[in-house]
């Protein structure tokens, strides 16, 4: 995933490269409500926010384990 200034949402595969998780695990997250997406022109892209947050979650998570 490129860190550009100006990208606020980002492919589904793209989000899978950052995670370094599968498409389909991406999409399993989307549909149990872990991740939330938005639809651009009949596309499925996660936001920007919704990634760093998903992160945050993800990283309180590990830290109390």
């Amino acid at each position: 995933m490129t860190n550009s200034p100006f990208k606020k949402y980002y492919r589904v595969d793209e989000v899978a490269e950052y995670f370094a998780i599968s498409v389909r695990t991406v999409y399993r997250l989307i549909d149990e409500g872990e991740l939330r997406r938005t639809k651009i022109r009949g596309c499925l892209r996660v936001p920007l926010m919704e990634i760093q947050r998903y992160e945050r979650e993800l990283r309180k998570q590990m830290s109390e384990l």
